[in-house]
């Protein structure tokens, strides 16, 4: 038949396979992004996390510094332990500090408390033993 208009079995084969390699790239990029954004939530509820404690110790200071809860040490909350972050566990630092620049630790007089947070949590995707953090730092000094 000469002259007839179409498309070989050949071109549809290699058009086919052009059409399901790009439709597998764009599969694969949906699947990073969604671990991306779900990695990115993680780590901003981590962070939240962090800040909602040092919040917390920074009410305390400011109510009554000799509160025995702002006493040094570490306070540890263990997975489960967070209302409404179950997946998540966070550590509390509280060192006293003392002097006129806050450099004297352990001082006889506390000027100045150091309180370090840190959140871990482990990662969704490839988090098989492995955590992650979010360390936050503050310094409270006492009101005069």
């Amino acid at each position: 038949m000469k002259g007839a208009a179409g498309f070989s079995l050949v071109e549809l084969l290699i058009a086919t396979s052009v059409l399901v390699v790009g439709l597998l790239a764009v599969v694969t990029g949906f699947q990073f992004a969604t671990e991306s954004v779900e990695a990115g939530r993680r780590h901003t509820v981590a962070t939240f996390l962090a800040e909602q404690r040092i919040e917390a110790v920074k009410s305390l200071a400011l109510v009554d510094w000799a509160d025995p809860r702002l006493t040094a040490g570490v306070t540890t909350e263990a997975f489960g332990a967070i209302p409404d972050a179950p997946s998540y566990r966070r550590e509390t630092q509280i060192a006293d500090y003392g002097g006129h620049d806050c450099a004297d630790a352990a001082p006889a007089v506390v000027a100045c408390k150091r309180v370090r947070v840190t959140v871990r949590y482990r990662p969704l995707v490839g988090g098989a033993g492995r955590e992650r953090q979010v360390d936050l730092l503050t310094v409270l000094v006492a009101r005069t």
